[in-house]
């Protein structure tokens, strides 16, 4: 074990005036709209955040389809889009989106991809000037890309230090590309993770702790599920041995969209699956097992999801979960947001979010730098919006959070997949378990620190991150953090070598 100490994350620590002196109930979800004419454009689909232009706080990519892609940069709270004065408003209709540094230079570079192959090849925005501006440079390194594009991911599936690029498709088979420096490399084939079916999902954790990421992968269309074991480099589908599969299923059901948490604070990662059926949690039980629990459960609704993501909207230590929902020819389809109390899930949606619904994206990151979690939201209809909601949170209760952001030696934003833990230094009491983004939303991987919400009462806490290389998994920890310190700045830990 590698102990380090703790290092302050560069970002503001202005923090926003306190709410109104009437309060709900931490458990209550109150969100208010943020610059609603800002955000009331239709047809957004992927959403992502990601500091672009390295001042400290996160800003919001959107992909569209009807009008143009917008970056919003975020200035204390207040955004603008920037897109078209940095080179990022592409007007086609854009279903994907990832931020990753993938010329290890030190800031987010952006891959976005298209609805169908006739709307083009996929492009490969890098980072320049930090921000200022963004250069398409797929065709150089290889990675322009064609096809009914999905999920992407950059994550390091060889464990050589860069990230390599993934990409889910529903018209043909997934991709791998592997990050050789000057250009990518196609290893679909050698390394057998190629999926043929119609894969709108993926979700990248080490589901077997053997120190390597392994890929779950969510098929439409009636198509079984995959779950892609990775071995040295090498994938094998083990979905079908571990009864994971949905062998089956009529071609009007499938998976879409899989989000990964530690739904019941075990200490292992668990999946929930947003789908056209009835949705799925699977519960991790170790050695690389899972069990569905979710039948006769809040969580089990036909509801025609399409996204879901984890988040601790009330800082009570427990992740809750956001699921969007989907129909063609409806612009507000019910939304779902769950309470998690302590591992039972009950829906508390707010009013405002059932009248401005999901549908697709849904990206949360604590925007204002209080300490609470904000949301984005993304309607793909016409009549839909993508409107970003504050957290209400009272200020107490808001302030109980850390945030930890997991970057490799030279400060690189390399480590996806790799696992946060948090525990109460004076119990030795386990907080919760996080995972640094490996894709999720809707198609979507941002880049914001692991958000964890602090159970009243806790006044220091020991910070556990365990890291895949070579084959290993490595724990650093940090002793004897008090959260206040990193109230709105955030507490940064370099992976070890």
């Amino acid at each position: 074990m590698t102990r380090t100490g703790p290092v302050l994350l560069a970002t503001s620590a202005w923090l926003l005036a306190a709410p109104p002196a009437q309060q709900p109930s931490p458990s209550t979800p109150q969100f208010e709209r943020v610059q609603p004419e800002l955000f009331a454009a239709s047809g957004a689909q992927p959403n992502a955040w990601a500091d672009y232009d390295s001042d400290g706080d996160p800003d919001l990519f959107v992909g569209f389809r009807y009008r143009a892609n917008r970056l919003y940069r975020n200035d204390r709270g207040t955004f603008t889009d920037v897109a078209a004065q940095v080179g990022l408003a592409d007007t086609v209709e854009t279903r994907a989106a990832a931020w990753g540094d993938f010329d290890s230079d030190g800031d987010f570079d952006l891959f976005i991809g298209f609805a169908a192959r006739a709307q083009g090849r996929a492009k490969l925005y890098r980072n320049d000037d930090n921000g200022r501006h963004f250069v398409d440079v797929a065709a150089q390194y290889g990675v322009g890309l064609e096809g009914t594009t999905r999920q992407p991911a950059w994550i390091d599936y060889d464990q050589d230090g860069d990230v390599d690029l993934f990409v889910a498709y529903r018209d043909q088979p997934n991709r791998l590309l592997r990050n050789d420096g000057a250009k990518f490399t196609d290893v679909t084939e050698q390394t057998g993770i190629g999926d043929p079916r119609k894969t709108v999902g993926v979700a990248w954790f080490d589901m077997d702790q053997d120190g390597d990421l392994d890929a779950f992968v969510a098929n439409q269309d009636g198509d079984q599920d995959g779950f892609f074991r990775n071995d040295g480099g090498k994938f094998t589908d083990v979905a079908p041995q571990l009864e994971m599969s949905w062998a089956g299923r009529p071609a009007d059901q499938g998976s879409v969209g899989p989000a990964i948490a530690d739904y019941d604070n075990d200490g292992d990662l668990d999946i929930f699956i947003a789908t056209y059926g009835p949705d799925v949690l699977w519960q991790n039980h170790g050695a690389g097992t899972f069990k569905l629990v979710s039948r006769g459960t809040a969580l089990a609704g036909e509801y025609h999801s399409t996204t879901a993501a984890w988040g601790d909207y009330d800082n009570d230590g427990w992740p809750d979960l956001f699921v969007a929902s989907y129909l063609a020819d409806q612009a507000e389809v019910p939304d779902h947001l769950f309470h998690n109390q302590r591992g039972t899930f009950v829906n508390a949606t707010p009013a405002a979010m059932l009248e401005k619904g999901a549908s697709h994206g849904i990206a949360w990151a604590d925007f204002d730098a209080d300490g609470d979690l904000d949301l984005a939201l993304a309607n793909n209809h016409r009549d839909g919006a993508h409107h970003l909601y504050r957290n209400m949170l009272p200020a107490a209760a808001a302030a109980r959070a850390l945030q930890v952001r997991l970057v490799d030696q030279r400060g690189r934003w390399t480590q996806a997949g790799a696992e946060v833990r948090v525990y109460d230094a004076a119990t030795g009491r386990r907080i919760g378990t996080g995972l640094v983004d490996s894709g999720g939303g809707y198609c979507s991987q941002g880049a914001t620190p692991v958000h964890f919400g602090l159970p009243d009462g806790v006044q220091r806490v020991r910070v556990e991150v365990t890291t895949l290389r070579g084959g290993r998994r490595t724990v650093t920890s940090v002793d004897d953090v008090n959260p206040q310190a990193y109230r709105g700045r955030g507490l940064e830990i370099r992976a070890p070598r």
